[in-house]
């Protein structure tokens, strides 16, 4: 019994390594910008941080953003929702509310990608900072 449990963490942790290792977007054929943004320090009662994530189409086949949540309701995305052509952008606009927040700030925005040749990923972006009162 040892054994069979110990071969099945072997196993999980062989899936977990190399899901990690592949590249965001090589499944759908998209590249972004950046994949973290650092806002740096702000101020709790000072204006909301914006940022514009942009993502590149280098594939074969139109990609089409499907969902963009993120990690609380201080963080809000947007992004167009028509499929984009290979070799053309598009930009997932990212505002950030610092009101009520704290501290070091690392903020997720996760994507759900779907090329026109059936592949589908999910791409994480971040926002870090810190909140200063």
């Amino acid at each position: 019994m040892k054994r069979i449990f110990f071969a099945a963490i072997l196993c999980l942790l062989a899936v977990v390594t190399s899901e990690a290792r592949t590249n965001p977007g090589e499944k759908t054929g998209v590249t972004f910008d950046k994949m973290v943004y650092d806002f740096g320090t702000v101020k709790e009662a000072g204006a909301n941080v914006k940022h514009e994530f942009v993502m590149t189409v280098t594939g074969n086949s139109p990609v089409a953003i499907l969902q963009a949540h993120a990690s609380c309701g201080c963080t809000r995305p947007s992004y167009d929702r028509k499929p984009v052509r290979p070799g053309e952008k598009s930009v997932i606009k990212v505002t950030f509310v610092p009101k009520g927040q704290k501290g070091e700030v690392n903020k997720e925005i996760r994507l759900k990608l779907k090329s026109a040749n059936g592949k589908s990923e999910a791409v994480t972006l971040r926002l870090t900072g810190v909140v200063t009162p």
